[in-house]
């Protein structure tokens, strides 16, 4: 993910350093041509030089960090990349003012007189370009001291591009106060500040300005084959000259080309035409001024309607008046119509033997020689402009920036809207490369901006969309743009203009061309719900200017995104959006925290009492979120205090321990007594300030809870909090008033809570089976207080279950003790069953201490109750040890019967048990 983002960076990059090339070219030819600057071209162009320098540091060090496999931090690298296209667009505005002065300087009477208005009424402009620089510079330089420590001056030196260079000279030689003088047409007086090894890389200006170069110190073509293709300028006005190749790309856009191809397959083809001549007067590749469809004019004579680039026709639309993109107004839609049939064509002389590999190779290397001469040659001779799959002509045209070679290649049948094999158009490409004049004699053969260039992939003015190339989008919008096609991922345009933050008037552009504003992605996402989410209520209110329906959900309804804006939220209200048609929108907006967004739904008149999900209520949310502010003004906008939310308001004050909201509920009508429990809560929630509190303000200590009975002292003994048992019973509560349980019966299994509890009941002995509560709690401190107050050790549970016969069965010997030998309990007294055989049938092994104590307390062995003795449980049970035991004791009743009217011996007999008989019959008789 991070070699992604940054080889983004550097793609980024160098396309802002390859423009700032340029621009130093075209600001040497100003400075060189101009009668009059300007005030302050001098310090603009020092400032753009900075930037430029600091650029070409950063892409130093990051193509040096590529190549040694480093990267930098991804969020490093998205931040740079911002600022790269920031600085790009700076570069576009200055080159954009740089060539139009240039036009104007080079213009007649009439064109003088604008430049004179111009400068009249735009002094702006060059202090808002060097703002713009500035800011950029400011940001990048940290960025560009660390590339430099690491590289070191020397390496991004050699990365400086010969405009750079050229123009920093210039300057420098102005500024020390040398006369001035153009640079002369022969190649024996160069600019002493440019190394002659350099000129061949000059931009074609003007040719009284530049050093002509002979053919023979050309770059030949067979050199180029080898290396890497070269970028070069963007021609800003159609028909430019020879081009200027600035620095190499390492990165080639298309593939190379076979080593071997040569011009031999050329013939006797004139190439002569292909080179520039040694003349100081204005180059031109036009031979002719007659008819393009005249057999005898070459098709290098451009028609009239082909003369005008892409700026020029936004200009002449009324389309870009201002230099910066954000100062851009939104515009009227413009359609131009397209016929491509009625544009010039041109077919070649002759198509014999023209369709041969090599040729076309030929063709691919004349357009990377940039040798329209060459080219147009091999498409009259019948070479196809459309070459194959391989090679896209028009595509390697149109990153040369060659728009005479782009126009010579339509004019023979280049199809504008065939796609390269990596998935790019011709439009696209015009696009990547800022190349908006090829883009505009594209679309006027035909291109069409609606066409992906591949399944999958987007159209190019979804690309514009994505890269916010200004121009590009008004263009494509004149030529018939379907502002409606979603684009490859689902998205719509316009979401896709929210989400890439374009400015609002590109935004209100698109929509006046047709844009359907109530338009869902494939998520069923609307323009609007972006618009809200991204906050931006300037589009929300352009939007609704243009139709979108506040009320249409997409896939939400509007006003629940726009809780979270409250300026969106306003605007939406004041438009039509339906409050009722999201109930629960003021619980949302309390959620959130946001007063603003509460404030506002208020004033619209929304219920301060709506409940969202049909539960939870504003009021209830600002209790629990500990708002004060919002609860307060809540309550001051007429919010009910007895609208229960999950719970009542007065009770969300004691569950999130809020008792400072309490009173101000009780002062607006909030009920402490309906519903009954809320001192239970207080004491569930071991809240003992708001305990006192509500008992302060009238609220009974006997108050059951309505679902779980509970009452406050029930629940403070089930909690163990005897603090609050004191406090309660000191307070009134009633220890008779029966909760969950009774209260007594509770507190047997925490003898603190129990030795409080018994001084304030008058009747301890009325609750039946609390004896027996303790014992079956293993409490024997409530054992004793219990008897202490009077409650008798027999106190049988239920009628049935003794304190004795459960402290047998629950293996309680201490209790079992205390019960025998001080409590007196009568070891012959039935439970569930007698004592002695309760301890039979729990004895584990040879622990028999229980049973002994019973035998020595007098509990008899042979005592029959419910048809059952212990020599019978013995018996049946085939216990030798404690048969012989109970008879050792006691003695043994042989006449005694069970339920099934068996003596004990035939009960042994029946099992075979011999041994047991035997010990029966020698035992002594029961006294």
């Amino acid at each position: 993910m991070a070699e992604r983002y940054q080889a983004a960076a550097l793609s980024h990059c160098h396309k802002a350093t390859v423009l700032g090339n340029v621009i130093a070219i075209h600001m040497l030819e100003y400075i060189t041509a101009a009668t009059g600057h300007h005030n302050g071209l001098n310090e603009l162009a020092h400032d753009f030089l900075d930037v430029c320098r600091i650029m070409w540091s950063i892409e130093a060090g990051l193509v040096e960090y590529t190549r040694s496999g480093q990267s930098l931090p991804t969020e490093m690298t998205q931040e740079l990349d911002r600022k790269f296209n920031t600085a790009h667009g700076d570069f576009q505005a200055l080159d954009h003012w740089l060539n139009r002065s240039l036009s104007e300087e080079r213009g007649g009477a009439g064109k003088k007189l604008t430049r004179g208005w111009r400068k009249m009424f735009s002094g702006n402009e060059i202090p808002k370009m060097r703002q713009a620089l500035g800011k950029t510079r400011e940001y990048l330089r940290m960025s560009a001291l660390m590339f430099q420590w690491s590289l070191g001056e020397a390496k991004i030196d050699e990365s400086l591009g010969i405009g750079y260079t050229a123009l920093s000279a210039a300057l420098e030689r102005l500024e020390k106060g040398t006369p001035h003088s153009r640079v002369g047409s022969s190649r024996s007086d160069p600019p002493a500040e440019i190394p002659f090894a350099k000129q061949h890389n000059m931009h074609n200006m003007d040719h009284s300005h530049i050093v002509e170069i002979p053919l023979e110190e050309r770059v030949s073509l067979a050199d180029t084959l080898g290396v890497p293709r070269s970028n070069t300028t963007r021609s800003s006005t159609p028909g430019s000259g020879v081009p200027f190749p600035p620095r190499n790309d390492s990165i080639p856009r298309l593939p190379d080309l076979p080593a071997e191809t040569n011009w031999q397959g050329l013939g006797q083809l004139d190439l002569s035409n292909g080179t520039q001549r040694h003349t100081s007067s204005h180059h031109t590749d036009t031979v002719s001024t007659r008819s393009v469809h005249s057999r005898t004019t070459p098709p290098s004579d451009p028609p009239e309607d082909l003369r005008s680039g892409g700026l020029a026709e936004l200009e002449n639309s009324g389309l870009s008046d201002n230099d910066y993109v954000h100062d851009l107004k939104p515009t009227k839609a413009v359609r131009l119509a397209v016929n491509p049939s009625k544009m010039p064509r041109w077919a070649p002389r002759n198509s014999v033997g023209a369709d041969a590999p090599s040729l076309r190779l030929n063709l691919i290397a004349a357009i990377r020689e940039r040798n329209s001469k060459a080219v147009e040659q091999l498409l009259d001779r019948g070479v196809p402009a459309n070459v194959g799959p391989d090679h896209n002509a028009l595509i390697e045209a149109i990153r040369q920036h060659d728009l005479e070679i782009v126009r010579l290649l339509l004019l023979f049948g280049a199809d504008p809207n065939t796609a390269c094999s990596e998935a790019v158009s011709p439009l696209v490409a015009t696009i990547e490369e800022g190349f908006l004049d090829a883009a505009a004699i594209l679309l006027k053969y035909g291109a069409d901006s609606n066409l992906p260039p591949a399944p999958e992939h987007d159209s190019p003015f979804a690309v514009a969309i994505i890269k916010q190339d200004t121009h590009s989008i008004h263009l494509f919008l004149m030529y018939g743009a379907d502002v409606n096609r979603l684009t490859a991922n689902g998205e719509t345009i316009l979401i896709k203009m929210i989400t890439n933050k374009c400015n609002k008037a590109l935004i209100e552009t698109v929509l006046n061309y047709g844009a359907d504003a109530n338009g869902k992605s494939k998520e069923g996402k609307t323009a609007l719900f972006e618009g809200i989410t991204a906050g931006r209520v300037d589009i929300v209110t352009t939007l609704l200017d243009h139709g979108a329906n506040p009320n249409l959900p997409g896939p939400k309804h509007m006003l629940w995104p726009a809780t979270y804006q409250p300026r969106c939220l306003q605007v939406l209200l004041a438009r039509g959006a339906d409050y009722k048609k999201t109930p629960g929108v003021m619980e949302l907006a309390t959620s959130i925290n946001s007063i603003d967004s509460v404030k506002v739904l208020l004033k619209a008149g929304v219920n301060p009492n709506a409940k969202k999900d049909g539960v939870y209520t504003p009021l209830c949310s600002s209790i629990r979120d500990n708002r004060p502010d919002i609860f307060h003004l809540l309550l001051a906008n007429g919010a009910d205090p007895n609208v229960p939310s999950a719970e009542y308001p007065c009770f969300k004050c004691i569950t999130h321990s809020r008792l400072e909201f309490l009173p101000h509920l009780v002062a607006a009508g909030g009920n402490l007594n309906s519903p009954k429990g809320i001192a239970e809560t207080a004491v569930q929630y071991g809240d003992m300030e708001a305990l006192t509190w509500l008992l302060d303000n009238g609220v009974s200590p006997n108050d059951q809870a309505p679902d779980t009975k509970a009452t406050p002292l029930t629940t403070a003994i089930s909690l163990n909090k005897l603090e609050f048992v004191e406090i309660l019973l000191a307070r009134g509560a009633n220890p008779n008033v029966r909760g969950q349980d009774w209260p007594v019966c509770m507190a047997v299994n925490y003898p603190d809570i129990l030795k409080v509890l018994l001084p304030a009941l008058a009747q301890p002995r009325a609750f039946k089976g609390v004896m027996e509560m303790a014992v079956s709690a293993n409490k024997l401190e409530s054992v004793k207080l219990l008897l202490g107050a009077g409650v008798s050790v027999e106190d049988r549970n239920g009628g049935v279950f003794s304190p004795l016969t459960t402290a047998i069965r629950e293996r309680h010997k201490d209790i079992v003790r205390y019960l025998l030998e001080e409590a007196g309990a009568d070891p012959n007294s039935p439970g569930e069953h007698l004592p002695i055989i309760k301890a039979l049938r729990r004895h584990q092994g040879e622990d028999t201490e229980v049973i002994e104590m019973l035998l020595r307390k007098g509990a008899d062995p042979n005592k029959i109750y419910r048809g059952h003795s212990a020599i019978i449980q013995a018996v049946e049970m085939g216990d030798a040890p404690v048969l012989r035991l109970l008879i050792e004791k006691w003695g043994v009743d042989l006449d005694a019967i069970d339920d099934s009217g068996r003596t004990p011996i035939e009960i042994a007999e029946m099992r075979g048990w011999d041994e047991g008989s035997d010990i029966l019959r020698r035992g002594k008789k029961a006294v």
